[in-house]
């Protein structure tokens, strides 16, 4: 796939979360606690759902790459090793925290996930802002959501 394409830009991020141990221990004691409570109140499904989500959970968390490499080429966008093609991406948007770029935010015309944000900062902004019109329409500059800052904030 990438024999055919010229490679316009480039860059990599840590995607690391900085979690102290008192983190865990304090989301493992809600889980336990929320599984105990769903079988004292005969709440089984909820009591299995909140272990498959923590198992869930814990696996992504221990089986995703720390570092995410990204590619911008003529063809297409690559993100790890998944190429997105600029036919399968709807739009795009750089999504800015005050006045510093957060994510690069493709729209993805794909059924499941269909918003992919990736990592950059405001010279990557900058740089993607000349490269991709070219390729793919851009929405409006968007800012981080309320859920967005709330995940952020706990650090999910």
């Amino acid at each position: 796939m990438s024999q055919n394409s010229n490679l316009l830009y480039k860059w990599n991020y840590e995607d690391l979360r900085d979690r102290s141990p008192l983190w865990y221990m304090i989301a493992l004691s809600i889980a336990i606690g929320l599984i105990i409570w769903g079988f004292l109140n005969r709440q089984y499904g909820m009591s299995i759902v909140i272990m498959l989500a923590t198992w869930f959970y814990y696996y992504l968390e221990n089986n995703s790459d720390e570092h995410v490499s990204v590619e911008v080429s003529d063809l297409w966008i690559k993100v790890q090793w998944i190429f997105y093609d600029y036919a399968k991406i709807a739009g795009y948007s750089l999504v800015y925290q005050w006045d510093s770029a957060v994510f690069l935010r493709l729209m993805i015309n794909k059924r499941g996930i269909w918003v992919l944000n990736v990592k950059v900062d405001n010279t990557i902004a900058a740089n993607l802002r000349s490269i991709l019109p070219n390729y793919i329409e851009e929405n409006e500059k968007q800012e981080i959501s309320f859920s967005e800052k709330i995940i952020s904030l706990l650090k999910l």
